[in-house]
């Protein structure tokens, strides 16, 4: 989630700034089972943290303007806007004072951590936590239990619906103005996610309250509440709030854009990466990455022709060669509701472990930048606009306006959908599989781009990383992949089906 923006000014940027006489050090960060390190230094007791350094972590923009000396930093919701050596600053439309004052040191902003972190936690849609005794920064998108929100127009009124990790105890009351109250007991709220899915066609406003033990959501309805009723529902759990225009029956049904031709989700295109003369990523005794996809993609193909809830289409079901426009022609021409690319990663640094789950965006971080570069080369080569480029030609796919347009529509039109899929694969890696989270992060592929409907890129794993390349190998590893990914797809099956 990160592109950092940093103009020439930043070389000019003040002659005279505070520079602290403390000793540097570091401090750890933590994002989704990932350790990282950023810059600090203490200052009377105050541990102050490079935000430049979070940034690189967690994503966002940061801007650097010489005029007035001032930093902005921003990510898809909210801007923060600091001044050096102000402990004032502005979170969107409002002033708020840190104690302490941002700092610029060698390049970077510094802000301190204590009173800096509870700030940005309450926009993140992680928890975001700072351990002074573990000088740590800990970014934790489990913490939280009540994880979305949904409504919808259903033939006899209102579907809403409060999704959740597991089962918990709620209660329900409606209150003068059309206000719906449900109080969670033992409820952890991702506020910023359930506040971004206020629907101004069926209310007038929403709120999220955490307190200690239980977390609140209200809403404010634009049709009277007058006949009503709730449930519980699994797989996944959610809290369904049933609204009757008229005569009232509960409906079942869950909320969501109907995805698809036919509003259901029943075609599943499996895509296993590279094949025939393109081996992909190969470990150091030998595994091939085109093998590892293709046998995890048999294992998951397995699984969902047993269930018989979906149809399984797979771009290759043995070891050859497929051009990037003949697994997009698979998909699209078999109407797919979702698109599963399977790989597994590599890297220079055989030390670096761990899967990752990518969506379609534009790459916010070195990371997933060189994620995209290493599954994308393979598509260069075979591509005539790379061929062209090596020879210094012009190129229509290039530098054609209608077509990046075109590729523009393309990357968000399901952008949402794929990276909610992607959030639930991820959830389910982490209950089942037992090597590091990489967590979910976003890149620029090609052959997803190529895709009209919702779709995720899935690592599973570093083929590089001897212990994770023996695991890739085994036959058992391949099965608990599956049957994460299609845990996953049950839930997206029912959020999204129409």
């Amino acid at each position: 989630m990160l592109r950092i923006v940093r103009t020439a000014v930043v070389c000019m940027l003040m002659v005279a700034v505070f520079r602290p006489a403390a000793r540097a050090k570091s401090i750890t960060v933590t994002v989704s089972g990932a350790t990282e390190k950023i810059d600090a230094f203490d200052e009377k007791n105050v541990t102050y943290f490079s935000l430049s350094g979070l940034v690189d972590i967690m994503g966002g923009v940061l801007d650097w303007k010489m005029i007035g000396h001032t930093v902005t930093f921003a990510d898809d919701t909210s801007r923060f806007e600091f001044v050096i050596n102000s402990p004032f600053f502005n979170l969107n439309d409002s002033t708020y004072n840190l104690t302490y004052p941002a700092v610029y040191n060698d390049g970077q902003l510094y802000l301190p951590a204590v009173s800096f972190i509870p700030f940005l936690d309450r926009v993140l849609t992680q928890k975001i936590t700072w351990l002074q005794d573990r000088a740590t920064i800990r970014v934790d998108s489990e913490y939280f239990n009540v994880v979305d929100f949904g409504v919808a127009q259903k033939a006899n009124g209102l579907l809403v619906e409060i999704f959740l990790t597991q089962a918990l105890a709620y209660d329900i009351f409606v209150t003068e103005g059309n206000w719906v109250n449900v109080s969670i007991r033992d409820g952890k709220i991702n506020s910023p996610r359930i506040l971004s899915r206020r629907d101004s066609r069926f209310m007038y406003t929403m709120k999220a309250h955490q307190v200690e033990g239980a977390g609140q959501i209200s809403f404010r309805l634009k049709r009277n509440v007058e006949k009503w009723r709730h449930n519980l529902a699994d797989d996944p759990p959610r809290i369904q709030i049933s609204i009757a225009d008229l005569d009232f029956e509960l409906d079942t049904s869950t909320t969501g854009r109907p995805l698809g031709p036919d509003n259901r989700i029943d075609v599943i295109v499996i895509d296993p990466g590279h094949g025939g003369g393109d081996y992909g990523a190969i470990g150091p005794n030998g595994a091939r990455e085109k093998d590892v996809a293709l046998d995890i993609a048999k294992e998951l193909a397995k699984l969902i022709r047993k269930d018989k809830q979906f149809k399984v289409i797979m771009t290759r079901d043995r070891d050859k060669a497929l051009t990037l426009d003949q697994r997009a022609d698979i998909a699209n021409n078999a109407g797919a509701d979702l698109f599963i690319s399977l790989h597994a990663n590599a890297s220079v640094k055989r030390n670096v472990r761990g899967w990752n789950v990518f969506f379609l965006a534009e790459a916010k971080n070195d990371s997933a930048r060189a994620v995209a570069q290493l599954e994308n080369s393979v598509f260069f080569r075979e591509n005539d606009a790379f061929r062209a480029h090596q020879e210094g030609q012009e190129y229509g796919g290039a530098n054609d306006p209608i077509l990046s347009i075109i590729n523009e529509m393309i990357m968000t039109e399901f952008q949402a959908e794929s990276h909610d899929f992607a959030m639930m694969v991820d959830r389910e890696f982490r209950r089942q599989l037992d090597i590091p989270a990489r967590g979910v992060d976003q890149a620029g592929f090609f052959v997803l781009n190529m895709v009209f409907t919702p779709s995720v890129l899935i690592e599973s794993g570093f083929v590089s990383n001897k212990q994770e390349e023996k695991l890739l190998k085994s036959n058992k590893y391949h099965k608990k992949v599956a049957e994460a990914i299609y845990q996953a797809l049950k839930r997206f099956k029912a959020k999204y089906e129409g």
